[in-house]
């Protein structure tokens, strides 16, 4: 029926074997959503004479479980765009604040470094002064009687 009200129907459909293979699937059922369509007070589609797998004898034994149709190939595909792209702004956010951890230790090392060479610089020059010192004590403690007066005054 929906080969010939496609337009399509000029050709003889030969595809009867593949048919036969999907006539049952969830994509292929028939769900009705208006009235039923009455003709002189006879329904047009006998519910008792239905061919559908929900209605064998099997299926009255056990109830009857609606399970929610497939989601269609542009759902799906909207779907993962929406979660790739909240995945994505997750992950930009999860960067950024990285970066910022990254940028914080960094300034934390840098004001370290700076606190050890002005340390350092500190000592060096302590070391300097103590060593001048020295210097100057060991020259004071000098014996200058065998020296001549131009050494002496120096």
């Amino acid at each position: 029926m929906w080969f010939g009200a496609t337009g399509v129907g000029k050709k003889q459909f030969s595809h009867h074997e593949c048919w036969e293979v999907v006539k049952y699937c969830k994509r292929f059922n028939i769900i009705p959503t208006g009235p039923e369509v009455m003709l002189n007070e006879t329904p047009l589609r006998d519910s008792t004479t239905s061919d559908s797998p929900l209605d064998s004898p099997m299926s009255e034994d056990s109830p009857i479980q609606k399970e929610p149709r497939p989601i269609g190939r542009k759902a799906a595909k909207a779907k993962k765009a929406s979660n790739s792209s909240n995945h994505n702004s997750k992950f930009l956010e999860e960067i950024a604040r990285q970066n910022a951890i990254r940028i914080e230790m960094e300034q934390k090392r840098q004001d370290m470094e700076v606190a050890i060479q002005a340390e350092c610089a500190q000592e060096k020059e302590y070391l300097r002064k103590k060593d001048m010192e020295k210097t100057d004590r060991e020259t004071m403690a000098m014996d200058t009687t065998h020296m001549s007066p131009e050494t002496k005054q120096y």
